[in-house]
């Protein structure tokens, strides 16, 4: 894992982070104040209507507690809103990104 803010990503999109900003504000965080990391392409169906992205960070929830997550995008551009899902642990993140890229071109990032 790459600790919040140390390195840029390789692939990013500033369109995915802000819908996970307001799909945080929509369920029970503050999305303008967390502090995302590895908002990254991960796999990718051709022609690219189809992405699935990774995420991880701090996020503070309503009641003020911060908490480390680790999240999914699913976002297919022809069927509107994306769908994002988030975990507190890193084995539940990537379960749903080996399912939800299963068939597509993926990303694999050396470390």
């Amino acid at each position: 894992l790459v600790p919040v803010g140390a390195v840029r990503p390789l692939i990013a999109n500033s369109v995915t982070e802000s819908e996970i900003r307001r799909w945080l504000s929509a369920h029970g965080y503050f999305g303008q104040s967390a502090k995302l990391a590895e908002v990254e392409l991960h796999a990718i169906q051709r022609p690219g209507w189809l992405q699935v992205f990774r995420f991880h960070g701090e996020i503070k929830s309503r009641d003020g507690h911060w908490q480390a997550l680790f999240g999914v995008v699913r976002d297919d551009q022809r069927r509107g809103r994306p769908d994002i899902r988030i975990f507190p642990t890193h084995d539940q993140q990537q379960a749903l990104l080996r399912e939800w890229s299963d068939g597509l071109i993926t990303h694999r990032r050396s470390k």
